[in-house]
């Protein structure tokens, strides 16, 4: 391997982390290559006390870059990575824990060797992301209605091409990323990686999962409870991408207005009509930008756009399940074909 000193920036923003950090840091410190990592953490204002745990890890090279206010997962990842001197960067969150203590060796080697096959330095490699049961929470994604669904390749003990990659975990050269001008800050949080690794395709970057590295996404059943902070970013976000990287934009938005009256119903259901007039709001007011923004139109977006995973939440025996399950292969064939 080629000195470079740095070689890999691993970063992440934190905010209100002390329940991970600890966990998160001591796997940091105990990576065999610590000499040619730097870490960067970008602090969305914190209340808790992860400034004090950070600063007790005095054998890793960390960057602190404290923000005034929460500024949101993808414009800290910008920050950081403007702040990063290494020739890869990792992106990733506050909350995992690296497994090996050759984690990042298995991973440029990964790369290197993908490098080496396909004759291009354009390429994303991840892990396998595990919950900490060992239970497999990515691998292999693909687009569809709600943003994106899983593939499994749990049994493969191979690298294998995604179309996305986890923002919780992506190893890239820091040129492309910047090349790429980084996540789209308007994100703020969820998405923006989805948003991110459809620019990477278009830039000709190809995008892989090598199933033989994972690490641990410290994760428990609270954390995966929406909550409506959460809500309203999901569901603002997903209608924002699908509509930017459309190029039918006319019937994406006819398919999002025909479901539209069951994510009302979903918003009823669980109190969360509030944050969805706050979603429609944000859609009124940046229709026109949304809309009219031709640079994120593509090809790749409308071939393998899919209608699976609207209707996650209803029983897929019952007869309404069956009902839309027909609605929506009409409309997915509408989408594609006409």
């Amino acid at each position: 391997m080629d000195k470079f000193n740095p070689i890999i920036s691993i970063i992440f923003p934190s905010f209100n982390g002390e329940r991970y950090l600890y966990q998160n840091l001591n796997s940091i410190r105990n990576l065999n290559n610590l000499e040619e990592i730097e870490l960067i953490i970008i602090d969305n204002n914190s209340i808790d006390s992860s400034i004090e745990i950070i600063n007790s890890f005095k054998k890793i090279k960390i960057t602190l870059i404290k923000q005034k206010n929460n500024v949101g997962f993808a414009k800290a990842c910008n920050i950081g990575v403007l702040n990063a001197k290494g020739k890869y960067i990792f992106i990733t969150n506050q909350d995992v824990i690296f497994p090996s203590t050759y984690f990042f060796k298995k991973l440029v080697n990964s790369f290197q060797f993908l490098e080496h096959f396909k004759k291009t330095d354009k390429i994303i490699v991840g892990p396998r992301i595990c919950n900490y049961n060992g239970k497999i929470e990515y691998s292999r994604r693909k687009i569809n209605f709600l943003g994106f669904s899983n593939m499994d390749i749990s049994k493969s003990n191979k690298i294998r091409r995604t179309m996305i990659s986890s923002g919780c975990a992506f190893l890239i050269k820091k040129k492309y990323y910047e090349e790429l001008d980084g996540f789209d800050e308007l994100y703020f949080m969820y998405y923006e990686d989805i948003d991110f690794s459809i620019r990477a395709s278009l830039l000709g970057i190809k995008q892989y999962i090598d199933n033989t590295i994972h690490l641990y996404h410290l994760r428990s059943d609270k954390d995966y409870k929406l909550t409506k902070f959460k809500y309203y970013f999901h569901e603002r976000n997903r209608l924002m991408m699908t509509l930017e990287h459309s190029k039918k934009k006319n019937k994406m938005l006819l398919t999002h207005l025909f479901f539209e009256p069951f994510h009302i119903m979903f918003a009823l259901m669980n109190r969360f009509m509030k944050e969805r007039l706050k979603v429609y709001k944000y859609m009124i007011q940046n229709f026109s930008r949304i809309l009219r923004n031709k640079k994120k139109e593509n090809d790749i977006f409308d071939q393998y756009y899919e209608m699976e995973g609207i209707f996650n939440e209803v029983n897929p025996k019952s007869i309404p399940f069956k009902v839309l399950d027909f609605f929506t292969k009409t409309l997915f064939y509408f989408y594609h074909h006409s």
